[in-house]
C-alpha cells in the first residue's frame, strides 16, 4: 500500500477495464462508460500485499445515465490472485446457493459480491462490490479490540462459513483443490522470518520488564524466536485425519467490515474481506487467530463462551443443511484448539501488536523488518498480553 491516500491510477485501469467490469457486474454488454474517478480505498497501513482502489464510475445504459461505486483489489502475486479468485468466483457463490435452500439461512452473505477479475503481466486484480455503499465499515480503531457483541457475531458467521464448506466438500471436493494450501503452508514466505523472529524478541524483552511475569514467561518467549515462522507453519498445517474446514486464514479485525443499527448503534451484520490465505485446515486456525488478535481484553475473559457460541452455531447450521452426521463433538473442537496452542501464542505476539498499535507510531510495512525489534508496544497491548499470558499458562499452552 502506498504511504498516503493518493495512489497513482495505473494505466490499465482505463475505460475498457471499467466497461468489462461493469458489463460483468450488471450482466449487460451494452453498458458504455462515460467517466471514472479513482481513489485509494484504504488508509496507509490497513492493507498489505495489495493496493485497494475505490472507483466511482458513471455509465450509460439504455439512454439512462447511472453511477456505481466499486472496489478494485490489485494484488502483487499471481498465485495469490488465483487463490482469492477461486474463493470469490467459485466457492462463495456455491455457499450462497447451498444456504439459500434453507429459508432461515437465505441471503446471509459472507463477503462483498464478486464482479470481475483482470489478469495481465502488470497487475492481477479483482473487482467487487463496494461494501461502504451498503453501510459497512471497519470497526472503530479507537477501541482496544472488539467487544463481546462483535466477537459473538464473528463466531456465528465463521461457524456458518465453516459449516457450508463442510457440506460443499461432501458434494464436490474438487471445488476446494485450489485451496488445499496457501503461501504460509507451502513455506513460500521465507523472507518473513526476520519479522517473526523480531516480534517475538521484542515482546520477550518487554515481558522482561514486568516483575511478576519475567521469571515465568520471558525465557519461554525467547525460546520461540528462532523457530517462530516454522511453528506458525506447523500451527496452520492440516492434519488429514483431523477435523478440517475451509478457514478464512487471516481473520483479524482489519479483514472484516461491520454494519450498525441506525437506531441503537449496535452491530448487526458483518462481511469478511481478504481471502488470500483461505485454506482447508483445522477450524482452530480461524478461532485462535481471531480471538487472540482481535478480541478486547474484556472479551478475552469470555473465551469459553465464544467457543461455545461457535460450536452451537456450527452444529445448528449442519443440522439445517441436513448433514448432522458431520457435526464434531465439543471435545474434538477443544482438542483442535489445544493441539494448536502455540499458534495462539504466536498470533497474540505477531498480530495483536499491530491490532492494538498506536496508529501514530506504527511502522510502515516496508520498514517493519528493520525496525521491528524496536517497535512500539502500546499500553493496551501490554495490558492485554499480561492477561493472555496468564490464560495461556492456565490452559497449559505455554
Amino acid at each position: 500500500m502506498a504511504d498516503n491516500n493518493e495512489l497513482i491510477r495505473p494505466d490499465w485501469m482505463n475505460t475498457s477495464f471499467f466497461e468489462k467490469a461493469l458489463r460483468s457486474a450488471e450482466e449487460d454488454n451494452n453498458i458504455t462508460v462515460i467517466s471514472s474517478e479513482v481513489k485509494a480505498a484504504t488508509a496507509a497501513g490497513d492493507n498489505y500485499g495489495s493496493d485497494m482502489y475505490r472507483a466511482v464510475v458513471q455509465f450509460k445504459r439504455e439512454n439512462e445515465i447511472e453511477e456505481k461505486s466499486i472496489i478494485i483489489k490489485a494484488v502483487t502475486m499471481t498465485k495469490v490472485f488465483y487463490h482469492e479468485k477461486a474463493v470469490y468466483a467459485v466457492v462463495l457463490p456455491a455457499m450462497y446457493n447451498l444456504l439459500n435452500e434453507v429459508p432461515s439461512l437465505s441471503n446471509q452473505l459472507f463477503a462483498a459480491k464478486y464482479f470481475y477479475s483482470h489478469l495481465d503481466e502488470t497487475a492481477p486484480s479483482i473487482v467487487m462490490e463496494d461494501l461502504k455503499v451498503n453501510g459497512f465499515r471497519l470497526a472503530d480503531k479507537k477501541q482496544s479490540g472488539l467487544d463481546l457483541k462483535h466477537c459473538l457475531l464473528v463466531m456465528r458467521t465463521i461457524a456458518r462459513f465453516h459449516a457450508a464448506s463442510l457440506v460443499l466438500y461432501q458434494k464436490d471436493p474438487t471445488m476446494f483443490e485450489p485451496l488445499m494450501s496457501n503461501v504460509f503452508s507451502r513455506g513460500e514466505n521465507k523472507g518473513m522470518e526476520p519479522l517473526f523472529r523480531g516480534y517475538v524478541t521484542r515482546v520477550a524483552r518487554e515481558v522482561e520488564t514486568w516483575p511478576d511475569y519475567k521469571e515465568k514467561f520471558a525465557h519461554k518467549l525467547h525460546n520461540l524466536r528462532e523457530t517462530a515462522q516454522e511453528q506458525w507453519r506447523l500451527g496452520i498445517t492440516r492434519n488429514e485425519d483431523g477435523f478440517n474446514v475451509l478457514c478464512h486464514g487471516d481473520l483479524w479485525l482489519n479483514n472484516m467490515m461491520f454494519r450498525y443499527s441506525d437506531n441503537t448503534g449496535d452491530v448487526e451484520d458483518i462481511r469478511f474481506v481478504d481471502f488470500q490465505l483461505t485454506y482447508w485446515t483445522s477450524p482452530a486456525v480461524d478461532l485462535h487467530y481471531f480471538i487472540h488478535t482481535s478480541a478486547s481484553a474484556e472479551a478475552l475473559d469470555h473465551f469459553e463462551l465464544m467457543i461455545q457460541e461457535y460450536y452451537n452455531t456450527l452444529c445448528e447450521i449442519l443440522t439445517l443443511l441436513k448433514h448432522p452426521h458431520l457435526q464434531p463433538t465439543m471435545a474434538t473442537i477443544n482438542e483442535e484448539l489445544n493441539k494448536r496452542s502455540l499458534y495462539a501464542v504466536l498470533a497474540s505476539v505477531l498480530i495483536r501488536t499491530v491490532v492494538l498499535a498506536d496508529r501514530t507510531k506504527i511502522a510502515d510495512m516496508g520498514n517493519m523488518i528493520k525496525e521491528v525489534e524496536n517497535a512500539h508496544l502500546s499500553e493496551e497491548y501490554n495490558e492485554s498480553m499480561k492477561k493472555l499470558l496468564l490464560q495461556f499458562e492456565a490452559r497449559g499452552w505455554i
